[in-house]
């Protein structure tokens, strides 16, 4: 059967006289070559030309089973990308996944975990975290100076095992959707002892601060979705604060109650340095609509307070430094990290911090020089004289805006407000109740460790004594009771656990702005 893809090349009919049947093209030549050789010789060489020349412009191929003569097509032209759109549309949300090498070997002594950290660690090599000082940074800095480095690592390295516990005490106390539940925790006890569940439940109403502040802390010990020993508790702990956000207004909280503003800060917090870690575009779009939000709560031309300007309880005092503070912790960061910030409102949340202070360092709550919010009730308890916090957050603030000291009179409050400090330094025993204040000490030792020096040194003293009223056995070690603490009886043991796990991280958390190690 002739071949129908190059017919002609296989069989032609011949239409010469007196032949009716179908000839082979070689029968044809053959007959002409005899009755004309003249004529015969000169179509051979022509068409031995063209045989050359077909050679030359079309490559071919011989299939030797089929013994036919195939003509290689021509590869199509490569096609032209069209042109890309000008704004990139949202791609849908795909979990990445990253294959680590399996870890066989688990340390679960814990003098063998302080032992194994060495000058270099405890988080050395781990990609964008050698850019931005071992943790994640907030504000002016952050560890791109390097100025934490080995020093900072080798002076935490005392509380690496206590973090390590918090960690742990966290990590077997989240609930399976991702989050931490401030007052239903204690479901998840059973993992560590068999002494029955945990104490200290908080308000249900703060889940989300809570597992903002729990994240933050396993960030903050160079634990990401995609690395650390812990990363599995990150990847659900951020799948649940993304899941949380109203697409359309940014928001991680309830808005129905009045607090929501503390709590949708820490989520926003919480995200900013994980998109400081990673890198991840799903991280830097949440963070943005996240700040976007909190740009949307701000009191106009000044800054905020924990509930929604519009409120009735906020009409006397629009704003707090404790709001406010949180607020610049996430804008100094996210400017850091080429967020979008509002630079507006960030130099009106410093000018209402600095109209919170009075001559002699002193910052108040919503009034300058005065003392500290407590909960309905526990004023008497835990007096608003026996505490630094709004002080320290102050001084934080003013260091991570204005590392520099650029604007005036800024160096000299923040040594007022060091000696505020040093003259309240961290105090937990059961002759003096009213001086804990796990929030106080929090934002102090980060301040003081960016002052550094003989007052970081100072400082540093109140940390062993934090340490050492970490539970040691049983269903509640690593963590710390929450009902020896002003806002413990809101935030509950998750609280009291991340925010004190968050204190030690301070030696590589944050590097330094102010080069003062």
């Amino acid at each position: 059967m002739a071949d129908q893809k190059y017919p002609d090349l296989v069989y032609q009919k011949h239409h010469g006289v007196g032949l009716d049947s179908e000839h082979s093209f070689e029968d044809a030549l053959r007959e002409l070559v005899r009755n004309s050789p003249y004529l015969g010789i000169s179509l051979l060489l022509h068409l031995a030309v063209l045989l050359i020349m077909f050679n030359m412009t079309t490559p071919v191929l011989v299939d030797d089973a089929a013994k036919k003569i195939v003509a290689t097509p021509e590869e199509p032209p490569e096609a032209i990308p069209p042109e890309p759109p000008e704004e990139e549309p949202e791609p849908e949300e795909i979990e990445e996944v990253i294959e680590e090498p399996v870890v066989t070997e688990v340390v679960t002594d814990v003098e063998e975990i302080v032992d194994n950290v060495t000058d270099d660690l405890p988080f050395d090599n781990t990609g964008q975290n050698d850019v931005i000082g071992v943790g994640a940074g907030a504000g002016g800095g952050f560890g791109r100076n390097g100025k934490a480095g080995t020093r900072g690592k080798r002076a935490g390295k005392p509380y690496v095992a206590a973090v390590e516990d918090a960690l742990i005490w966290l990590k077997n106390h989240q609930n399976p959707d991702g989050y931490w539940a401030a007052n239903e925790f204690d479901l998840e006890c059973g993992k560590l002892g068999d002494d029955g569940p945990c104490t200290g439940l908080g308000f249900t109403r703060h889940d989300v601060g809570v597992t903002g502040l729990a994240l933050l802390a396993f960030l903050g010990a160079d634990n990401t979705d995609t690395r650390g020993k812990h990363k599995d508790v990150v990847k659900e702990g951020m799948r649940y604060l993304l899941s949380t956000q109203d697409k359309s207004t940014g928001n991680f909280a309830d808005p129905m109650h009045s607090e929501h503003t503390y709590d949708h800060m820490l989520a926003t917090l919480a995200v900013v340095e994980a998109h400081a870690l990673t890198g991840k575009l799903k991280y830097k779009r949440s963070a943005e609509k996240g700040l976007a939000y909190m740009y949307s709560l701000r009191n106009p031309g000044a800054a905020w307070r924990y509930a929604d300007f519009s409120s009735p309880e906020m009409i006397a005092y629009p704003n707090d430094v404790s709001a406010t503070g949180w607020a610049i912790m996430a804008m100094t960061m996210a400017k850091d990290y080429d967020l979008k910030v509002d630079d507006t409102a960030l130099a009106d949340a410093y000018d209402f911090v600095d109209e919170m202070t009075d001559s002699n360092g002193r910052t108040g709550y919503f009034d300058q020089g005065g003392g500290s919010s407590r909960l309905p009730g526990l004023d008497v308890t835990f007096p608003a004289t026996d505490t630094e916090a709004m002080t320290a957050v102050g001084v934080l603030c003013r260091i991570f805006a204005d590392p520099g000291f650029e604007k005036a009179g800024n160096e000299a409050m923040v040594k007022k407000g060091v000696k505020l400090m040093l003259d309240t330094p961290i105090l937990w025993n059961d002759s003096n109740p009213g001086r804990i204040d796990f929030y106080y000490w929090y934002y102090a030792t980060y301040a003081m460790y960016q002052v550094g020096g003989r007052d970081w040194s100072t400082w540093q003293d109140g940390i062993k004594m934090i340490a050492a009223q970490q539970i040691q056995e049983g269903e509640m070690k690593g963590s710390w009771d929450p009902q020896v603490d002003p806002w413990g009886p809101a935030g509950g043991r998750v609280y009291s656990t991340a925010i004190l796990a968050l204190l030690m991280e301070v030696f590589y958390r944050y590097d330094t702005v102010m080069g003062s190690h």
